[in-house]
């Protein structure tokens, strides 16, 4: 076996290059967190320990029979007898995306809408649909932020 091998290089190992590198802004841990924190908290506070694996909440949707179909919207562990649950990052963010989509009309409070008639399969697919959007959004950034590393 040959232990000599050709390596294809490209550029070239002037000084230029060195200081072009340096000119470079490095950023900190904690200024990536920042970006991170405002783009996908809405510049929301982070929680406390972010690598705690507590860091994954649940957001669940509840139904309630009572004069028309109310449906509460919020972290699982603040809902009891929830008929969907799921993984999410930011709770309040969740909700802010099932206002986009269900009608102002039939929000009663804050995390509670109601409906006149059964509504459950379309706010059990809502819900589904904007954790979805979150997962996809935070997977879309990661990328990027893969992307852009590989480039430097």
């Amino acid at each position: 076996m040959n232990n000599n091998s050709n390596v294809l290089t490209i550029g070239t190992e002037s000084t230029g290059d060195l200081e072009s590198t340096k000119a470079r802004k490095e950023y900190s841990v904690s200024d990536l967190e920042k970006h991170l924190q405002k783009i996908l908290l809405n510049g929301g506070k982070p929680l406390a320990n972010v690598c705690d694996e507590e860091s994954v909440r649940s957001f669940s949707a509840k139904e309630i029979k009572k004069n028309g179909y109310y449906y509460e919207f919020g972290p699982a562990d603040k809902i009891n007898g929830w008929m969907v649950s799921g993984p999410a990052f930011d709770a309040k963010g969740i909700l802010g995306r099932l206002k986009k989509v269900i009608g102002k009309e039939h929000w009663i409070s804050d995390n509670v809408a109601k409906y006149p008639k059964d509504s459950r399969n379309f706010i059990i697919e809502t819900v589904f649909s904007t954790m979805d959007e979150e997962s996809s959004d935070i997977y879309s950034y990661l990328c990027y932020l893969n992307e852009n590393t590989k480039r430097r």
